[in-house]
């Protein structure tokens, strides 16, 4: 398995820990530090277990970290983690269950916790069944992450090499252009509890302008994931960077959906009176996008016992 690391040394220890704390046993656990600057690459070479092995080199951004430690990897099956999360004791073993039980299956992801910055509470959870149609030609499409991607994932190693790994050429929503190719290749399934956590950290609400940079890509890896559906010529990155404009009804949603977001993240951390404004500027913006939104959150079970089973 594979874990990108770039400056977290707060968080490594406990990624790792997490990892070798699996019910299942045989795995290799490839640390690729990103050419950190903090002492996070230390702490994971002082690890006493034969099982981790730590990779430094320059910056290459979490997409070519990631295809650093694939290219590493020995195993028939890959799985990613990133260096602030944590997984559950029984996460690789039911979804290795699922992944060798059907040779339909690609890649298997999970319902994860949000994870309050401290790890010491699940705040909701996040995941939604792969398998469902819709579900499924939304991913092939490149606007739906089921879960999250860089910490929940393992699919065949062959697969995801086949199709093409991660584009090294984005610099975020790397994850959700992979996920549009794997869902082409075959069925990505979702084991339907929480098997880890993601964690929230107190400077995750987003700043306007990193929110917009986010959306430009995403709305790149949708179009050209798209087109690779429907067989037509895929758009060039550079140029639709160059030629970019969202349309006003474009930008009304994104206003909506990055306030609603912190909202969420605000209201997850029980800070209701700043949350409340943020809400009602989504609603005012996007009404039925927000209603939507909302509704949607609302349906997610949180399940408790399943947070002592895996044991945080």
């Amino acid at each position: 398995m594979i874990i990108p690391l770039y400056n977290t040394e707060k968080y490594i220890e406990a990624c790792i820990a997490s990892v070798l704390s699996q019910t299942h046993r045989e795995l290799e656990v490839i640390v690729v530090d990103d050419g950190s600057t903090d002492g996070g690459a230390a702490i994971a070479e002082s690890i006493a277990d034969k099982r981790v092995r730590v990779d430094r080199g320059p910056n290459r951004g979490g997409a070519g970290a990631r295809n650093r430690g694939l290219a590493l990897a020995k195993g028939e099956i890959v799985a990613f983690l990133d260096a602030d999360d944590l997984w559950y004791p029984d996460k690789l073993s039911e979804q290795i269950s699922v992944l060798r039980s059907d040779r339909d299956v690609v890649a298997v992801g999970a319902v994860f916790h949000y994870l309050s910055e401290d790890g010491r509470r699940p705040l909701s959870q996040i995941g939604q069944d792969a398998r469902n149609a819709d579900t499924r030609e939304r991913m092939q499409r490149g606007q739906l992450a089921p879960f999250p991607i860089n910490s929940c994932l393992i699919a065949w190693a062959d697969a995801v090499r086949a199709a093409g790994e991660y584009d090294e050429s984005l610099p975020v929503v790397e994850d959700i252009d992979l996920m549009s190719r794997l869902a082409l290749a075959g069925s990505v399934a979702t084991v339907m509890r929480p098997l880890g956590a993601y964690r929230l950290h107190s400077g995750s609400l987003s700043a306007p302008r990193q929110h917009a940079r986010v959306k430009m890509f995403m709305r790149f890896v949708e179009q050209r994931a798209t087109a690779r559906l429907e067989g037509r010529p895929t758009p060039d990155l550079e140029s639709f960077v160059s030629s970019y404009r969202p349309t006003r009804a474009q930008r009304r949603q994104d206003a909506a959906a990055r306030r609603f977001r912190d909202a969420g993240m605000l209201a997850m951390e029980g800070r209701y009176v700043r949350a409340t404004p943020l809400c009602a500027l989504a609603l005012a913006a996007r009404p039925w996008y927000t209603l939507r939104r909302i509704v949607a959150h609302l349906s997610v079970r949180r399940t408790p016992s399943a947070v002592a089973q895996g044991g945080i």
